[in-house]
């Protein structure tokens, strides 16, 4: 007979590494506020950001380790 993973098992313990990771960003972000990643924000209606930002900004973020 061959085992198999319940999915629903597997949900779980995805959920699980997601929120310990997670909570693990958040501790050490807030022990550490230079750490935290800064979101650019404009207020509606005021402005309108450069082109290439979302890219350039994206990029940044998912580069680091």
């Amino acid at each position: 007979m061959i085992w198999q993973h319940n999915v629903r098992d597997l949900y779980r313990e995805m959920r699980r590494r997601i929120l310990a990771e997670t909570e693990h960003y958040l501790t050490r972000c807030l022990a550490n506020p230079h750490l935290a990643i800064r979101i650019p924000r404009i207020k509606v209606g005021e402005g309108s950001f450069p082109p290439g930002l979302a890219e350039r900004f994206w990029s940044e973020v998912l580069s680091r380790e």
